[in-house]
């Protein structure tokens, strides 16, 4: 197993037995790592990096490509097996979005370092946005309530994060040294803890997880393997090339997002199957992403 996926493992491990041995309310952690560590890790990283708009707008045609595939391919699925809105939506929430931030950053931070966390910080970034939209809409398109989504997005501080240290670039503003290291540090923190808090995740919604392991073969197959493939057609048709366009792949073939789950319980859209689908994509990813390291090495 390449070195970059075993820690990553290791420490969600960690987690999960942290989870079954002193269940905790993760809410804690979580709401730490999302408005404090996750921005903290934005700024300081588009702040610094010395990656441009020009560069890094082929990988977010790559990100916006690729979802756009994905939700084709969903609705072709819709419509072939006359889903009904709710088998809809599970099969969106389950396929369209990746767990970007506890899997992906960690494991592009092992395998490429800083420079590969620089991309993978702009595929967060712009994955996290759009999700917040679509996948809360069809978590809860059901009951009527999509505004919830626009409100949800509205108070992500990694907007306001990402829209400062832009700012701050185009006017050439300097982060004033006292305050480098510190946020730094707490946002490199999030790498550590965001593994930790997927194991606690996940060893909560093993506890959901029943006899549905055929109907996430096709969402898992979706996620692991066809995504990928559709990326590094992407990535071919885009011209992106280098460090980028291997993130660009490692990035698209993460498993289902462990927020996936948590939507899916808040607005009853199907919460056993989605969980079911996070957690069995996830353990296969760590074979899955391991084979996908050293091709991509």
């Amino acid at each position: 197993m390449p070195t970059p996926v075993l820690p990553i493992l290791l420490t969600v491990a960690i987690g999960y037995l942290l989870e079954r041995w002193r269940p905790a309310d993760v809410r804690i952690l979580a709401t730490i790592a999302i408005y404090v560590l996750l921005p903290a890790l934005i700024f300081h990283s588009l702040l610094t990096t010395t990656l441009t708009v020009r560069t890094a707008l082929p990988l977010v045609g790559v990100n916006l490509g690729l979802l756009l595939s994905i939700w084709l391919i969903g609705k072709g699925v819709t419509l072939a097996r006359r889903y009904d809105r709710r088998q809809e939506s599970y099969l969106m929430m389950t396929t369209l979005f990746m767990n970007a931030g506890n899997m992906g950053m960690p494991v592009a931070l092992y395998a490429f370092g800083d420079q590969g966390l620089d991309w993978a910080v702009i595929w967060v970034l712009c994955i996290n946005t759009i999700s917040n939209v679509i996948a809360v809409y069809y978590a809860c398109r059901h009951i009527g309530t999509q505004s919830q989504a626009f409100r949800t997005v509205l108070t992500l501080p990694t907007i306001y994060a990402a829209a400062v240290a832009l700012s701050m670039r185009a006017l050439h503003l300097p982060l004033p040294e006292f305050l480098g290291d510190p946020v730094q540090l707490i946002g490199r923190a999030v790498i550590p803890v965001s593994q930790l808090l997927l194991g606690m995740q996940l060893a909560k919604v093993r506890a959901q997880v029943g006899d549905h392991l055929p109907q996430v073969v096709l969402p898992n197959v979706i996620r692991l393997f066809v995504s990928p493939a559709l990326a590094f057609g992407l990535v071919l048709l885009l011209g992106l090339h280098g460090l980028a366009a291997k993130i660009a792949v490692l990035m698209a073939a993460m498993p289902t997002g462990i927020n996936m789950a948590i939507y899916a319980a808040e607005f009853d859209a199907r919460p056993r199957l989605v969980a079911t689908a996070v957690f069995t994509s996830t353990v296969a990813s760590f074979v899955t992403l391991s084979v996908l390291l050293w091709i991509l090495h």
